[in-house]
C-alpha cells in the first residue's frame, strides 16, 4: 500500500482524543444513553418473560435472539469513556466515584436480562439438538452451543445474582485493596542518574522498573525495598489470597466444576485436552528456558544471577539503538503496509484519529493495553513510550488488538468479543511481523541485543505463564485438602514451579518466594496459559504465511473472526489441531533455533 504523504508522525496526536465518546463525566448523552439501554432492556424483558414461547419454537427463538443481539450492539460510551480517563487520571477521585455509580447502574440492568440465557440453558435435550440442526437458526448455532455447554452449571436466577452481588465483597475488594496497599508504597532506593547513583523515593512501580537497571547496585537496592514492602503485608495478602482460593472452590463447589481451571476453560471455548497438551509441550521445553538463562549468565560474566538479576540487561546498554515514536510508527507502518492494505489503513487512522495515547506522565498508569468495547465505540490503545526496542515491539502488539478489534465489528453483537485463549494471537503474530522486518535493519551487535530480548520476551510469554499455571493448580488443590495456607506454603510452591522453569542458573534467593504476592493475573484464576497459547498459535499463522503467502486468505479470516466459531473450529480451518501435543512442540521448536541463532552472533561477537 502507497501512503503517499509519508505519514509525517510529528502531525499525530500524542495523547487521546475521546471527544467521539464523551466531553465531560456530566455530558448529557450519557444520561440518554443510559435511559435507552434501560428502556429497551426493560422492553426486553417484559416482551419476553410474558412470552416463553421463544423456548420451544423455531421463529420466537429466532425472533428472541435478534432482540438480544440488537441489544448487545446498543452504543455504550460512557464505560469505555470513563474506563480511559482513569487510566490517566489515576488520582481522579471525581471519576473513580463516576464509575462505580456506572459499574451500579449497569449491575442492575445485568439483573434484568440474567432471566434470559438462563431459561436458554434449560431447553429439553431434545429441543436442544433441533434448534441446533435449523437452518433458520444457524447464524445463532454457536452462541446457542455455548449456552447449552454451560447449562449444566449455572444454577437458579435468585442463586445467579446473589453471587454476582457477592462476587464484590468475598475477593474482589480484597484484591483491590492489596492492589492499591503495592500502589501507594514508596521506598529510598539507588537509582542511577548519569554517571552518579543517589538515593531517591520512588513509588511501588518505580522500583519494580529498576528492576531492569544495567547497574546491580541499583536492581539489589530496587529487590530490598520490594521484599521489605511483600514482607509489610505479608499477613494481609496471605488473608486476601486465601479469600479468592475460598471464593474460587465455593463458586465451583456450587456450579459443579470438577477441576480448579474448568471454569476458565470452558469460558475459552476450548476443551481441557487442549490446555493440558499446551501445558505438557510447553513443560517439556523448560530445558530451554533454562539454558537460556546459563546463557544470560555467561553474557552477564556470571556463574549465577541472582533472582532480581533475571530481568536484568544481557549486554552494555551502549549496544542498544534507541528507537523514537517516530522512528516505531515507520518500522511498524512498513511492515503493515507490505502485508495487507487493510492492517496498513487500520494503523495509520489510529494514529490520526487521536486513538493512541504515548508517552508516560504524572497520573497516568504505567504498561500498554488495547480496548475495544462495542461494535460502536472506536478503539484505543495506551501506550508508555521511552525509545526502547522493546517499545516498537509494543507498538505492533497492541496494534496488532486494534486491527482484530477493528475488522471483527463485522460480527453480531453477540459475537463481538475474544475468547482469552486466542485473545494474544493477533497482537503477537503482528509483533512477530514486525519483528522479523526490524532484525535486518540493524547492525550484528544491534541485532544480538534484540535477539535476547526477543528470546526473553517469549520465554516469559511460554514458559514463565505455564509454570505459572500449574503453580495455579497446585496452589488450588491444595488448597481444597487444607482449607488455609501460609504465605509459606504459597511462596514454597511457587518458588518450585519458577525454579522448575529458571533452572539452576537463577538463584531462588532475596526473597524470591514472596514474588507471587503482587501478580495480579492469580487473582483472575488461570488467566495466564492464554498468553503462552497465544504466542504458540500465531507463530503457527506466520510460519504458514512464510510456507505459502497464498495462505494469508486463510490466516486473515481470524481477524475478522470474534467468538462466532470455537477456537478450534478457527484453527481446523487453516489445518491446525489444537489437541495434538505435537503441535504445541512445533511452536517450541521455532523458539530454539531462534536461541540457536542467537548463541552463534554471540559467539561471533566474541560475548561467550
Amino acid at each position: 500500500m502507497k501512503n503517499t504523504e509519508k505519514q509525517k508522525q510529528n502531525n499525530y496526536p500524542l495523547r487521546w482524543d475521546l471527544s467521539d465518546l464523551g466531553k465531560s463525566i456530566d455530558d448529557p448523552y450519557f444520561q440518554k444513553e443510559r435511559k435507552l439501554h434501560e428502556r429497551k432492556i426493560k422492553a426486553f424483558a417484559k416482551k419476553w418473560k410474558a412470552d416463553p414461547t421463544y423456548l420451544k419454537e423455531e421463529k420466537k427463538l429466532k425472533e428472541a435472539l435478534d432482540d438480544y443481539n440488537h441489544l448487545a450492539e446498543l452504543p455504550d460510551r460512557e464505560a469505555m469513556y470513563l474506563f480511559l480517563r482513569r487510566q490517566v487520571e489515576t488520582e481522579n477521585k471525581e471519576l473513580l466515584s463516576a464509575e462505580n455509580r456506572y459499574v451500579d447502574f449497569s449491575q442492575k440492568l445485568s439483573d434484568e436480562m440474567r432471566f434470559f440465557l438462563l431459561s436458554l440453558g434449560k431447553i429439553e435435550k431434545a429441543k436442544q439438538k433441533s434448534f441446533l440442526k435449523s437452518p433458520l437458526l444457524q447464524e445463532y448455532r454457536h452462541f446457542l452451543e455455548g449456552i447449552f455447554a454451560s447449562a449444566k452449571y449455572q444454577l437458579s436466577e435468585k442463586e445467579e445474582r446473589i453471587l454476582s452481588l457477592q462476587s464484590g465483597v468475598s475477593s474482589a475488594h480484597w484484591e483491590a485493596m492489596v492492589s492499591d496497599l503495592f500502589s501507594q508504597e514508596s521506598a529510598e532506593v539507588l537509582v542511577k542518574e548519569g554517571s552518579k547513583r543517589v538515593k531517591k523515593r520512588l513509588p511501588f512501580h518505580e522500583i519494580l522498573a529498576n528492576l531492569k537497571s544495567d547497574c546491580s547496585r541499583v536492581r539489589k537496592s530496587a529487590a530490598q525495598a520490594v521484599n521489605a514492602i511483600f514482607r509489610k503485608h505479608q499477613l494481609v495478602v496471605e488473608r486476601e489470597f486465601n479469600a479468592m482460593l475460598e471464593a474460587k472452590k465455593i463458586n465451583d463447589l456450587l456450579r459443579g466444576f470438577k477441576r480448579p481451571d474448568s471454569a476458565r476453560i470452558l469460558s475459552d471455548d476450548i476443551s481441557e485436552k487442549i490446555v493440558d497438551s499446551l501445558s505438557e509441550a510447553v513443560a517439556d521445553y523448560f530445558s530451554l528456558s533454562r539454558d537460556f538463562y546459563r546463557f544470560k549468565a555467561k553474557l552477564m560474566k556470571k556463574d549465577k544471577l541472582n533472582y532480581y538479576d533475571r530481568l536484568a540487561p544481557s549486554l552494555k546498554l551502549k549496544e542498544r539503538k534507541a528507537f523514537s515514536y517516530e522512528e516505531a510508527i515507520r518500522i511498524v507502518g512498513e511492515s503493515f503496509s507490505a502485508l495487507d492494505d487493510d492492517f496498513s489503513k487500520i494503523f495509520y487512522d489510529m494514529l490520526q484519529k487521536g486513538r493512541v495515547d504515548v508517552y508516560p506522565r504524572k497520573g497516568k498508569r504505567g504498561g500498554a493495553f488495547c480496548m475495544y468495547h462495542g461494535k460502536q465505540e472506536p478503539v484505543y490503545i495506551m501506550l508508555n513510550h521511552t525509545n526502547k526496542s522493546g517499545d516498537v515491539m509494543t507498538l505492533a502488539h497492541e496494534m496488532g488488538h486494534a486491527i482484530h478489534g477493528t475488522l471483527a465489528k463485522q460480527e453480531k453483537g453477540i459475537y463481538y468479543d475474544t475468547p482469552m485463549f486466542t485473545a494474544e494471537t493477533a497482537s503477537t503474530f503482528c509483533e512477530g511481523i514486525v519483528f522479523d522486518r526490524l532484525v535486518h535493519e540493524l547492525s550484528e551487535r544491534e541485532r544480538l541485543v534484540l535477539l535476547i530480548e526477543r528470546l526473553e520476551d517469549i520465554i516469559a510469554t511460554t514458559m514463565r505463564q505455564i509454570a505459572a499455571y500449574r503453580f495455579e493448580r497446585d496452589i488450588h488443590h491444595l488448597f481444597r485438602q487444607k482449607a488455609y495456607l501460609s504465605t509459606q506454603e504459597i511462596g514454597g510452591l511457587f518458588k518450585k514451579h519458577m525454579s522448575a522453569y529458571m533452572g539452576n542458573a537463577i538463584e531462588q534467593n532475596f526473597d524470591a518466594e514472596n514474588w507471587w504476592m503482587h501478580w495480579s493475573h492469580f487473582r483472575s484464576p488461570f488467566y495466564v496459559y492464554s498468553y503462552a497459547s497465544g504466542l504458540l498459535l500465531s507463530s503457527s499463522m506466520r510460519a504458514l504465511l512464510k510456507k505459502d503467502p497464498e495462505n494469508w486468505k486463510r490466516i486473515k479470516k481470524f481477524f475478522y473472526t470474534g467468538t462466532s466459531k470455537s477456537p478450534k473450529k478457527i484453527f481446523q480451518e487453516m489445518g491446525i489441531q489444537l489437541e495434538k501435543k505435537d503441535f504445541w512442540l512445533a511452536g517450541l521448536e521455532d523458539i530454539e533455533l531462534l536461541f540457536k541463532e542467537t548463541k552463534r552472533l554471540a559467539k561471533k561477537l566474541g560475548k561467550l
